[in-house]
């Protein structure tokens, strides 16, 4: 699924330009540590793995960027638990 990114969110609309889902992850420490603090995927579009799509959306974009995360919401702090190989973009 393709998301669309602003300044500290990945999200994405439904056909009707409702929004369907978001990850949102503002910046700390001069900018260099990205906080996921709320990641959401409306009930219609649950169970399709898209919360899992918007986490690894995020850590592509802190590799490619050189920045680092910490995960705040439960469901981020869930994915890095299941996913060892995306520890090496967590902020110590």
């Amino acid at each position: 699924m393709e998301f669309t990114r602003e300044p500290n969110r990945f999200f994405f609309n439904d056909a009707t330009g409702k929004l369907a889902g978001e990850i949102t992850f503002p910046a700390i420490n001069d900018g260099q540590v990205w906080v996921i603090e709320h990641t959401f995927v409306r009930d219609d579009f649950g169970h399709q793995g898209i919360a899992g799509q918007l986490v690894t959306a995020v850590i592509d974009a802190a590799r490619a960027e050189h920045k680092q995360i910490k995960p705040l919401c439960t469901y981020a702090k869930a994915f890095f638990d299941r996913h060892p190989e995306a520890v090496d973009v967590l902020a110590n």
